[in-house]
């Protein structure tokens, strides 16, 4: 691996111009990252301690995105160095998630920036073949060279080039048909932690210099003003009108920092290994993460929390009324990042838009979703309704998936007013549905 990580490199380094966006396209107004190195996963067990180790043997390497589908799993390393910044979708990834039904293909895409070229192979991007040539003839000399392996399901050039036996598709349509894909920092728990106590040392040094100039500004006040016989004011206590109550999608959690913080516990749990214990369904929601262990065979305790015990579990209970055969933890999530998303679909267009995503879409088949209504406040005990309620009408949804958070991450930016409020993952291997999401849509 370390012998195909230097080639890359210095492929790249090779094509890369003298600036730092030369890994960066913009589409649609949307940008994209390209020229990433891919690999494909070789421990499935511990997939982020070999992304890790992949990223810290590659100077300036400091991102990662990773695509999975049903024959393959494999990720792209991308540095900041080159444009590449946390959150942003990789192109060649999205384009493999709306090119999903080819195994085989390649293509060259005339963009502003340049020429892009890519080339998949049985489902995977090749590591060298996400790439932004500078000129025409560049990009036609690598399309030709790949040519040379037969076999292609699908080729895809300008038409400009006349080549027989070619598509035309739009990158565009591409791009809108696949999932986003996005780009994320291995070490983003540690550096939040990291500003996170460098806050806290400036907030403390600014209550200090605060707490002392007050003391010095009392000090001289005293002694420069004389003293005055007490009077007690006249004061009338002005009316304070009441506060208008936030609408709902005034204060919802990120979905973003959630998904992240979601997807993170996950994996750490789930490569946990305790003999005689099993992992059971981890459950995701803003203010917590939990889940359960059940004995398998021989269970001992010692060995429980022995494995357990780096883990900083909230909350570990151990059931010893039938001999310590299962056990609950969880973990609490405090401060999640809160963001404002006002609806501008009506209750016509939600009702439409999913209905035609259920039936068009076969990802979908596990979709459901339902109206509802939230009156606030609540009707009265005799069932009248009070004379300042409002009602707001959304739709609850509940997705069934073998795709992960970030594969459906479009899904859930396609909406405003969406909140997402439930993760569950089913970590055995035996599962078709690994995942469960549900979550609310508010129309305006």
């Amino acid at each position: 691996m370390d012998e195909q990580v230097t080639t890359s490199q210095s492929l790249l380094d090779e094509i890369a111009p003298a600036h730092d966006t030369h890994g960066v396209v913009v589409i649609d107004g949307q940008k994209y990252a390209v020229g990433l190195l891919w690999q494909p996963i070789q421990r499935n067990d511990d997939p982020l301690s070999e992304i890790r180790e992949a990223i810290e043997s590659e100077a300036g390497a400091d991102l990662y995105c990773w695509r999975s589908t049903v024959q393959v799993s494999q990720y792209g390393i991308g540095k900041t160095a080159y444009g590449h910044r946390d959150g942003m979708p990789s192109l060649a990834a999205t384009v493999a998630s709306g090119l999903a039904n080819y195994s085989s293909y390649c293509g060259v895409f005339k963009l502003d920036e340049g020429w892009w070229f890519v080339a998949v192979r049985n489902d995977l991007i090749l590591s060298e073949e996400d790439i932004l040539y500078a000129t025409e003839e560049e990009a036609m000399r690598a399309f030709t060279s790949m040519m040379a392996v037969p076999d292609w399901e699908l080729k895809i050039v300008p038409s400009s080039w006349n080549i027989e036996g070619t598509d035309h598709t739009a990158l565009t349509e591409l791009v809108d048909r696949g999932h986003k894909i996005r780009l994320q920092e291995i070490n983003a728990e540690r550096k939040t932690k990291i500003l996170l106590v460098f806050a806290l040392l400036i907030i403390a040094v600014i209550v200090v210099i605060i707490f002392w100039a007050v003391q010095i500004w009392n000090r001289v006040w005293q002694q420069s003003t004389p003293i005055q016989p007490e009077k007690a004011p006249e004061y009338i206590q002005p009316i304070q009108p009441t506060p208008e109550k936030p609408q709902p999608w005034e204060k919802m959690v990120d979905t973003n920092a959630f998904i992240k913080t979601c997807w993170n516990n996950v994996y750490q749990l789930k490569s946990i290994e305790i003999p005689g214990w099993k992992l059971s369904t981890i459950t995701c929601t803003p203010e917590s993460i939990t889940t359960a262990f059940t004995s398998q065979s021989n269970p001992s305790l010692y060995w429980f929390r022995f494995a357990l015990e780096e883990y900083q579990f909230t909350s570990l209970i151990v059931d010893t009324t039938q001999g310590g055969s299962s056990a609950s933890a969880s973990i609490n999530i405090p401060n999640m990042p809160m963001v404002a998303s006002k609806p501008t679909w009506t209750v016509a267009q939600l009702q439409e838009d999913l209905t035609e995503l259920k039936l068009a879409t076969p990802a979908l088949s596990g979709f459901s979703f339902a109206q509802q209504q939230l009156l606030d406040p609540p009707n009265r005990p005799d069932g009248s309704r009070p004379a300042n309620q409002k009602v707001y009408t959304y739709f609850q949804f509940q997705v069934n998936s073998e795709y992960t958070p970030w594969e459906w991450i479009s899904f859930f930016e396609k909406f405003t007013g969406l909140e997402l409020l439930k993760m569950e993952f089913n970590p055995s291997n035996d599962a078709s549905v690994q995942w469960k999401y549900e979550g609310r849509i508010y129309a305006k």
